[in-house]
């Protein structure tokens, strides 16, 4: 099997994209129609077929991808749909520098959301009862040593008890049986309190899985909001319009009208079932662990219904890609608590979008590297390393930032190891759960007259005396690399 990657057009040719994507149709035609959404006609098997072709085209920066037959599932499948930050960029309708410079602000244009009365597409279908079988859905198994196959890229909706706001985030499902799926949320995280506030009451928690939302509800929801904050309202800010809801049949919760479809259920009192392993986001295994247990009491769903699925694992994946731009606005919120001088903030793919920052600021007190480090470090990010520069170092040119560790590091006294403090991530290394050393390091330059040793050498009259002008005189352009021999004969 083969397909032919097709180039994309540039952002700039965007112009024309409309204020808000109304469901994850209508996104995948305008990625069709720039060349970034391939159909494959062939059977695609669920077990790793999907998953490898995937894995590709996101090394190669390719295209989304839309399996239209899988195997044992009457579902067309959509894999690898955020696996471009161009994507995501196309999404939310500006260039993916600005997001990761600016997310934090469209987190704050929230807009609340309208529950509709009218017949929701999401329930054009629906299923109910003993015909619930969650295996109908083309559920991909991802890695060599997973647990089994998972649902990926649902976003789990439930209600707090006590307020009835919705929290909304991604969460990995693994079927237990035809109507029972685990969901992994840890202790500590939003869904996870609300679950056990449900059982507190002595009431099974009330919940529902979206698959396939429309593209903007589904980076919304990967806004690092305080808890009591509706991501359906962060959702409608950056959309411009409010998101349309619709009741669930079974179960007490809102949903986006127009989402492929929903599992909806109950997430039972008392029962634990083992999840994992999983290939998660830090690019390893995450362990097996007892997980609260949903029961699901209907499928609903849109005629000829895609299914979607998520890929995470080694950096860079389309979930990088979504957390980066949220990771990126939480980590400056939380630095500016410190010092109103940051110039700018990077959360690292090789830190896999949220376990390494970079810190650019200036420099007006001793301590301000220090400060912001460690309040980085004991922020809820999960961040393991931290490394301050100075505004003369870009965070984004990872050269630069490691020239400065090389040159403005002393590692007795500029690096700074904190033991045993609360780590929200899933770290292979961690000597206990949820709980990891951490690193920062301060490669800033002294400040005063002391400074100007640290500073790169400057050449002198660059901006009068241009090479390109000389090159252009002599007709110079570049050698073909590919076809360029060296002295020995072999090739560059």
């Amino acid at each position: 099997m083969c397909f032919v990657l097709r180039k994309a057009l540039p952002y700039c040719e965007w112009s024309q994209m409309k204020r808000a994507w109304r469901d994850l149709r209508e996104f995948l035609s305008a990625l069709e129609h720039r060349g970034d959404l391939v159909t494959v006609d062939e059977v695609v098997d669920w077990e790793y077929q999907a998953v490898a072709l995937t894995k590709q085209s996101s090394d190669l920066d390719g295209p989304a991808l839309r399996f239209a037959r899988m195997r044992d599932s009457d579902f067309a499948c959509v894999s690898g749909l955020f696996g471009s930050s161009r994507r995501v960029a196309l999404a939310l309708g500006h260039e993916y520098d600005y997001l990761l410079r600016n997310f934090g602000e469209l987190e704050q244009q929230m807009l609340e959301p309208e529950v509709s009365s009218a017949a929701a597409p999401c329930q054009e279908v629906v299923v109910t009862g003993d015909d619930v079988d969650v295996s109908r859905l083309p559920l991909l198994r991802h890695f060599e040593l997973d647990g089994g196959r998972y649902l990926t890229a649902g976003l789990q909706v439930a209600h707090d008890p006590q307020t009835g706001v919705a929290n909304v985030s991604i969460h990995r499902q693994l079927p237990v049986d035809r109507n029972h799926l685990t969901v992994f949320a840890p202790l500590g995280r939003h869904l996870r309190t609300i679950i056990e506030r449900w059982h507190e009451k002595g009431q099974e928690a009330p919940i529902a899985v979206v698959i396939g939302a429309d593209p903007v509800t589904q980076i919304a929801s990967q806004a690092r909001a305080p808890y009591g904050v509706d991501e359906f309202s962060i959702a409608g800010g950056m959309r411009g319009e409010p998101l349309e809801l619709t009741t669930c049949r079974t179960v007490d919760v809102r949903v986006p009208a127009h989402a492929e479809i929903i599992l909806e259920g109950l997430v039972e009192i008392g029962r634990l079932e083992s999840d994992g392993p999983f290939g998660e986001y830090p690019g390893t295994y995450s362990e097996a662990k007892p997980t609260p247990v949903m029961r699901v009491t209907a499928i609903t769903h849109r005629r000829g219904a895609l299914y979607q699925n998520t890929l995470t694992g080694t950096p860079m994946t389309e979930n990088h890609w979504m957390m980066q731009p949220s990771a990126t606005a939480f980590a400056y919120r939380e630095a500016r608590r410190v010092t109103p001088e940051i110039r700018s903030v990077h959360v690292t793919p090789g830190g896999t979008t949220r376990h390494h920052v970079v810190v650019s600021l200036k420099k007006r007190h001793p301590a301000d590297a220090r400060n912001v480090m460690l309040a980085l470090l004991a922020s809820g990010l999960g961040a393991k390393l931290v490394t301050v520069v100075d505004d003369d170092i870009d965070p984004y040119d990872l050269q630069q930032v490691e020239w400065a560790v090389n040159t403005r590091v002393q590692p007795d006294k500029d690096v700074v190891i904190v033991p045993n403090l609360y780590s929200p991530t899933l770290d292979p290394s961690a000597p206990a759960a949820r709980t990891s050393a951490k690193m920062g390091i301060d490669a800033t330059a002294p400040m005063g007259d002391e400074r100007r040793m640290y500073e790169a050498p400057k050449v002198l009259g660059m901006e009068n005396w241009l090479l390109s002008d000389v090159l252009a005189r002599h007709d110079w352009s570049m050698p073909d690399l590919d076809g360029y021999l060296l002295p020995d004969g072999g090739r560059a």
